[in-house]
């Protein structure tokens, strides 16, 4: 049988545990060492040995064969025999039943073989169910017969399992097909350390290569689908993962006094485990500490190891560590057996009373499992069951405290990692806690003292490791750690630094003080007591607040000639006032106030009597003429002055005490006059062949509302709305025949009609992609082939135009970009998203090819964003819903005058509609 064409049982059984370790005994090499090999080989030889002489042999039943005896010696098809697994071969060069051999029967024949694998352990797992079925499907290739079960036979009293084959094929025969493609692959697995790699010869090979290679797989606490996530965000070192650790912004607390009440059934969050911080802590060589932990022993450190056989429930193995007279002194408790178990727990329990106020100190929770155990089994005394209560009540988990907390820069946070870093070193130099019970289970088929006093020494040697670990502990706690490079993490943190807002008093004193150092009170009502030019000032300011303004100009209307409603000539006088309109004068220099006084004659008529007065229809009925309105406008909406600031300059430049009321009162004045032009500037948008369209966020009355801009080459308009979903867009644009240049807001999608997706947006998406995941091959190639696509289009827009004739000749090198793109495959998470995204919008990224003055990208449309930007700054989300559209509406004739090359004020004081303005500034 040709070796490279086939498996053993050993090659299978360890594909199951790893996949490498599976490869490396499939091509013949060999480990660094062979004393896991050895020592399970001793224990497999030893346990048969045992089971054969404790098995009955009858008539019908011998001893199990070896696979290689199918094929030599007498002619077992005559009998049932039993044929060994671990000795079973899979031949890939043989169909999986031999030909000419009799197919699978369902019911088992009067002579067969069933294959049979001996397990020293006393727990079974689904490997060994696997590991049956294997040597079932080996002797089918061999005899042409696959059995129907298998056996078991495993544990101290050679206990017996029978198996069904048919539950297992299935997953027997896809782990056959994983290792023959992976034997018979270029490429060995890939390599990823895991839990049975501590029981494993190739561990320093596999270790030594991780490390190299700086392997993710070398944190322990990283699982298999975390790795994953990192992987497809090309992350695949830890020096990679240690870039995306972001300290985090502490958060600014409130008063004392506004702090409410802490709940005592809120549990305290458990402390979350930080990979990234992990793998900064390795990459900087340097201990990390969260946060404020403490720890102190106030009683007797004495520091406990247990060691157990998982599989039976036993502990066999008890160490105590502890100071007693300024000596150290060292215990340990071994249990031969079973019946053992109880006298090393009385011995141990006798030595814990004679310390007097111990405290137990452990290196995870296994210590404490085993104390509540052995109370429940062998306790009964009260004094006993109180005295080991307070035992667990007061017993510190190191690993516990460290977990969250601290992170030492090793790959895991296991004792003998830890313990190796700060410079401890173990007898055993295999030692593990996954080891040990191999070992134990070899002494006890064995009884090889040199294993018991290995033990008995990794036992001890756990207790003195988990000493220095926590006098490490206590020392970086304190502040002390001499020769510890320990790193706070809270440096690290971005805090906040208020200079401006509210003062959030603690005291209410301090609220009457700190009212009293504000500017305007200091010096309108301390400094002036003191200052004579500030009490000249303060004078003058009083003086010129109540100063009167010049009329410029007096108009009298004449005196009407009949009464209006009985047209009667007998009209007398009664009674007259005047009336004073505010402007402003444009002159080529600049501004000039202007106020003109109407005076208004009252009269009656003495043949009907009814009161009237002269021309009231000359007379304006605003307070402020039309040229403040312009200006007003122009200052608000195009240099985006606020309306408390605009008040503050009519004061200053005019003397006109305009109040913030008055300017909004102007403000829906405005729009009266101009709702005319923002419909014109509606129906030419729909009516044109191009719109680009964007959405923007604002804050109206300190509620989350939208904008939604539309805008073509000569028209913008701008739409409130409450919320973003799409009736908005839907509603206005159901009338539109062009093309729509848009983002990627899949509220678009929807509408039917050709569109293009801003390339922009894409680029810059993509972009931020290659920053978040700088590791990442895939989406770098990606992006590499999109931008050499666009690259040369861009170019030729630039030399000629957006005319489709010389557009049209980029379609064939669009088309091969796809057709590359469908028949890749991604293992990234985030090449595959962008994959999708580029197919789904195929037809909508290159449109601006087929149209003449189509843009490839959203510009117009961001760019009356950013203009809206400027104004949302200024409004600063104190508007109402109709202030929002009264600001709407006339920014959106001031985009469409900037977009037309117009004058916003010239238009404004002569003009009430955009088409056929000529630009001349009205007068």
């Amino acid at each position: 049988m040709d070796a490279s064409n086939s498996i053993t049982a050993a090659v299978f059984s360890a594909f199951i545990k790893c996949p490498t370790k599976a490869h490396l005994l499939a091509i013949g090499e060999s480990p660094p060492g062979t004393f896991f090999a050895e020592v399970e080989a001793r224990m497999s030889s030893m346990y048969k040995a045992m089971a054969k002489r404790r098995l009955h042999v009858g008539a019908e039943e011998a001893e199990p064969l070896e696979f290689v005896q199918l094929w030599r010696g007498p002619d077992y098809a005559t009998i049932t025999h039993d044929v060994d697994c671990e000795t079973a071969v899979y031949d890939f060069a043989l169909p999986p039943h031999r030909p000419g051999g009799r197919q699978p029967q369902k019911s088992k024949p009067s002579r067969t073989f069933v294959p049979v694998l001996l397990i020293p352990r006393d727990k079974l797992d689904v490997s060994d169910s696997l590991v049956v079925c294997f040597g079932a499907l080996a002797l089918s290739q061999a005899t042409g017969i696959l059995a129907d079960t298998g056996t078991l036979i495993y544990g101290e009293g050679n206990r017996r399992k029978t198996l069904k084959i048919e539950n297992h094929v299935a997953r027997t025969r896809e782990i056959i097909e994983a290792i023959g493609a992976t034997c018979r692959g270029r490429e060995p697995p890939p390599l990823v350390l895991n839990r049975h790699c501590a029981v494993c010869d190739f561990q320093p090979r596999c270790r030594g290569l991780a490390v190299e290679r700086d392997d993710l797989s070398l944190l322990s606490a990283m699982t298999g689908k975390e790795r994953a996530k990192c992987n497809a965000k090309g992350i695949f070192t830890i020096a990679q993962l240690s870039y995306g650790y972001r300290p985090r912004r502490r958060k600014r607390g409130k008063p004392n006094a506004e702090r409410p009440a802490v709940s005592t059934k809120r549990a305290t969050p458990a402390p979350r485990n930080d990979h990234k911080l992990k793998a900064l802590a390795i990459k900087k060589n340097q201990i990390h500490v969260v946060g404020a932990p403490s720890l102190k022993f106030e009683r007797v450190t004495t520091f406990l190891d247990v060691e157990g056989m998982p599989d039976r429930d036993f502990y066999y193995l008890v160490g105590l560590r502890f100071e007693s007279g300024g000596e150290t002194v060292e215990h340990s408790f071994w249990a031969d057996g079973l019946d053992g178990e109880r006298a090393i727990w009385e011995d141990c329990l006798r030595t814990l009373k004679a310390i007097g106020n111990a405290q137990i100190v452990s290196y995870g929770a296994y210590e404490a499992r085993f104390l509540r155990k052995m109370k429940d089994r062998y306790i009964s005394a009260p004094d006993d069951v109180e005295f080991v209560d307070r035992l667990i009540e007061t017993s510190v988990n190191l690993l516990g405290c460290i977990y969250g907390k601290f992170y030492f820069p090793t790959f895991s946070n296991s004792l003998k990692e830890i313990g190796q870093y700060l410079g401890f070193e173990w007898t055993w130099p295999r030692a593990s806690g996954a080891a040990a019970p191999l070992l134990r289970r070899a002494w006890e088929l064995g009884s090889d003292e040199g294993l018991r006093g290995e033990l008995i020494a990794y036992n001890m040697d756990d207790c003195r490791a988990a000493a220095t670990v926590a006098d490490a502990l206590v020392r970086i706690c304190g502040g002390r750690a001499s020769g510890l490079t320990a790193v706070d993490v809270s440096c690290l943190e971005v805090g906040f630094k208020q200079t401006w807002g509210k003062f959030d008093s603690a005291l209410p004193a301090f609220a009457k003080i700190n009212d009293a150092a504000y500017w305007d009170y200091q010096r309108d009502r301390i400094y002036i007591r003191s200052n004579a030019y500030l009490r000249r000032a303060a004078t003058r300011k009083c003086r010129d607040s109540r100063r009167s303004l010049r009329v410029n100009t007096t108009i009298v209307l004449s005196r009407p000639c009949e009464c209006p409603t009985c047209n009667s000539k007998r009209i007398s006088m009664n009674g007259r006032h005047h009336r004073l309109l505010f402007d402003i004068r444009f002159s080529e220099g600049g501004l000039r106030r202007w106020i003109t006084k109407y005076i208004v004659d009252h009269y009656k008529c003495l043949g009907c009597g009814v009161s009237f007065s002269s021309d009231a229809r000359r007379v304006k009925r605003h307070r402020y003429g039309d040229n403040v309105l312009a200006y007003e406008v122009y200052n608000v909406i195009e240099l985006n002055i606020s309306q408390y600031k605009l008040a503050k300059i009519m004061r200053q430049l005019f003397g006109y005490s305009l109040l913030q009321q008055e300017i909004s009162r102007m403000m829906r004045r405005a729009v009266e006059t101009y709702i005319d032009a923002y419909e014109e500037i509606n129906q030419s948008i729909l009516k044109g062949k191009l719109i680009h369209a964007d959405e923007t966020h604002v804050s109206v009355r300190g509620k989350d509302s939208y904008v939604w801009v539309f805008a073509s080459m000569e028209e913008v308009i701008y739409i409130w709305s409450e919320t973003r979903e799409g009736q908005v867009a839907t509603k206005f644009l159901e009338t539109f025949k062009g093309v729509l240049v848009s983002d990627f807001y899949s509220v678009y999608d929807s509408l039917n009609f050709p569109q293009q997706k801003c390339l922009i947006h894409l680029m810059r998406d993509l972009n931020d992609d290659i920053h978040r995941e700088p590791f990442n091959v895939e989406i770098k190639e990606i992006v590499r082939e999109f931008g050499e696509l666009l690259e040369p289009i861009i170019d030729t827009i630039d030399r000629f135009g957006l005319k489709t004739h010389f557009l049209r000749k980029h379609k064939i090198a669009v088309t091969r970009f796809y057709d590359a793109l469908l028949l890749r495959k991604y293992d990234t998470e985030l090449a595959q998203r962008v994959r999708r995204r580029l197919i789904k919008n195929q037809d909508k990224l290159f449109t601006f090819l087929d149209y003449d003055n189509v843009p490839w990208n959203n510009n117009n449309a961001e760019h009356a964003v950013k203009s809206f930007a400027d104004l949302r700054d200024v409004i600063g989300g104190r508007t109402t819903q109709s202030g929002i559209q009264y600001y709407l509406i006339l920014l959106s004739i001031y985009q469409t005058c900037a977009y037309r090359e117009i004058d916003f004020l010239g238009f404004l004081r002569g003009e009430k509609k955009i088409d056929g303005y000529g630009g001349e500034q009205g007068r």
